[in-house]
């Protein structure tokens, strides 16, 4: 089974396609087992992290199951199912409001399972992930995903850190937007850190609230942005 190397970006959701094309045209029979994560990353010449995801967004579409200690493989009664769209392709043609409202009950339910889940040392971590307001949207960028990606990584919930990294591109499309400002971005800092302390005392409505209260602004700030032309995602 051979596969083209992979030099796009959404690595991901390429490899998943390409997985799929074999699959589904019988290249790989039904039932049969996938080569293992590092003989894939190999072939594909992309890391284990991306493979994995892939293999991710597979399984969520009912194509592999995964067994513990045995390896991945291909479902055997697929006959009748159609290639559906990859993930990010899906989010893709989302609505900016659409992005946000998911993301807002995505992250409140990460917020609550930190609380529940880290321990004191770990949330102290969250303050110096939340610090620093860079003066360019791409900087920002990469402090407001290490900041998301650490809470979701503390949640200790292994589908929402593959989410947050690999979809952030898609995420912090509507973050850019309501960045555009250096009040915005420290504003972001300020919210970053009511959420972390909030989280350090394990109030769980206080952290609610914080969550929601940057979604609301963030929200504001697109339909600011956004006002007078279209909102799509696309």
């Amino acid at each position: 089974m051979k596969f083209k190397p992979i030099r796009n970006d959404r690595l991901s959701d390429k490899v998943a396609e390409q997985l799929l094309e074999k699959i589904l045209s019988g290249v790989r029979a039904r039932g049969r087992r996938l080569p293992n994560e590092t003989e894939l990353a190999d072939q594909f010449e992309i890391s284990r992290g991306v493979i994995r995801e892939a293999l991710t967004i597979l399984q969520a579409q009912g194509y592999i199951r995964r067994r513990p200690k045995e390896g991945t493989f291909i479902e055997e009664n697929i006959q009748s199912r159609s290639i559906s769209l990859p993930i990010g392709e899906i989010l893709r043609s989302a609505t900016y409001l659409d992005l946000i409202e998911f993301r807002e009950a995505m992250e409140i339910k990460i917020a609550h399972l930190v609380i529940e889940r880290a321990t004191d040392e770990e949330i102290a971590e969250l303050f110096d992930a939340a610090q620093g307001v860079a003066d360019d949207d791409q900087s920002q960028r990469t402090i407001d995903h290490y900041f998301h990606y650490k809470l979701a990584l503390l949640s200790g919930n292994i589908f929402f850190m593959n989410f947050i990294d690999t979809y952030y591109d898609l995420i912090s499309e509507i973050a850019t937007i309501g960045r555009t400002y250096q009040a915005r971005r420290l504003q972001i800092t300020e919210e970053h850190l009511a959420i972390a302390e909030a989280i350090r005392s394990r109030d769980h409505e206080r952290t609610e609230k914080a969550v929601a209260y940057h979604m609301q602004m963030l929200k504001a700030s697109v339909a600011r942005k956004m006002k007078g032309g279209n909102a799509n995602a696309k």
